[in-house]
């Protein structure tokens, strides 16, 4: 006989005391918990919040069986269901989601005591707890996800169907191709299907950000990296595509950096596609006043009414554009600058154009702008 672990037994007054104090403690978590011990080589329940009890929505008696409890509960997501304590331990260690109606619970177990520990405990003493959250909103968040990718890859069908049969085309019947609008067929199927991408982008995604997801970055860099992978829209449209930065020196800013690239990426697209051959985008960096500023300036003719109105603030509802290509990702553009903290605007340029001006706050301020240096030009990347 065992006479230590007789010694350690409490008085039952002891153990009533000890059970009601982990009871409150249970109570006032946010999620569900049952506290269960060893009783001969079964787990049974020595306490149960009350929270748990209406999640599972039945009570919960000190001194029922695991299996009893949470045993029926696993047939859902598993044939036959766990039956045993043993198989029940293991299946809910991994972790489990559960219907209990209309609500989804996640059910973790987790081990208080161990090994040798687990057969040496005093009556009354927890070896496992089982928590119990409720997880549906996250599930219908991830059904509503899931449908909207379905959707998008519906959507996105038809003009990646489009482009190969036209590129296929091109290579059987060149006539046919071009009856058919060639290179800027393809080009339009091309921007829809990017346009598709980026509402689900702005419906999905980007009202999900949160503050934490924000990370330092090198905006200078960035730009550096970007803009060049642009050239060979820019050659196609026989558009003179100019980037001019300040000197090496990194520019701190917080944010999301791969969405800080999308909105100057849908600027220059825009630019460029709304330009006439042989006119130029150039794409400007400057340092001053604690921001960061990058200017897209084209020759395109102007949104419409600009001039009249001196600036554009807000592009929520983009105006229409005489040149084809204007407008596309603009909602999105400054939808993630204003995340970032910055402000996105449009104004009329001195070469019958319009310049966005993509402003955004700098970790390390500058205390003046800071000259700009040509980086490259068309065909000299």
């Amino acid at each position: 006989m065992n006479t230590s672990a007789i010694r350690n037994v409490p008085p039952a007054a002891a153990r009533d005391a000890e059970t009601a104090r982990i009871e409150a403690l249970l109570d006032s978590q946010p999620w569900g918990t049952v506290a269960l011990g060893l009783a001969g080589n079964a787990h049974r329940v020595v306490v149960a919040s009350q929270r748990a009890q209406q999640m599972l929505g039945r009570p919960i008696a000190a001194g029922a069986s695991f299996v009893e409890v949470f045993g029926a509960l696993t047939e859902t997501v598993a044939r036959g269901g766990a039956t045993t304590d043993e198989s029940l331990c293991e299946a809910l260690e991994q972790g489990l989601e559960i219907p209990i109606g209309e609500t989804w619970l996640w059910l973790k177990l987790a081990r208080v005591s161990s090994g040798e520990d687990a057969r040496v405990l005093a009556p009354g003493a927890i070896d496992i707890t089982v928590a119990l959250i409720d997880v549906t909103a996250l599930r219908r968040g991830l059904d509503e996800r899931i449908a909207s990718l379905r959707f998008l890859s519906h959507d996105l069908r038809s003009p990646l169907n489009s482009v190969i049969a036209l590129s296929q085309l091109a290579e059987s019947d060149s006539p046919a191709f071009e009856q058919c609008g060639g290179m800027e067929q393809i080009g339009r199927l091309a921007r829809y299907a990017l346009a598709l991408g980026e509402n689900f982008i702005f419906s999905s995604v980007l009202g999900n950000l949160r503050r934490n997801d924000f990370s330092r970055f090198d905006l200078r860099a960035t730009v550096r990296e970007l803009v060049p992978q642009l050239e060979v829209a820019a050659v196609y449209r026989r558009v003179l595509l100019r980037l001019w930065l300040p000197d090496d020196s990194a520019v701190w800013i917080e944010g999301v950096r791969s969405f800080a690239a999308r909105a100057l990426q849908n600027l220059v697209d825009n630019a460029i596609q709304a330009s006439r051959p042989g006119s130029t985008v150039t794409v400007l960096f400057k340092v001053g006043d604690g921001h960061a500023e990058i200017h897209v300036a084209d020759q395109a003719g102007g949104l419409p009414g600009l001039r009249a109105k001196g600036r554009i603030e807000r592009f929520d509802a983009p105006p229409n554009r005489s040149s084809k290509g204007f407008g596309l990702g603009l909602k999105l553009a400054w939808q993630i600058v204003d995340m970032h903290g910055g402000a996105l605007y449009a104004e009329p340029n001195n070469e019958a154009g319009t310049t966005f001006v993509m402003r955004l706050p700098c970790l390390t301020p500058g205390t003046s702008d800071t000259a700009a240096v040509h980086v490259f030009k068309q065909g000299a990347l």
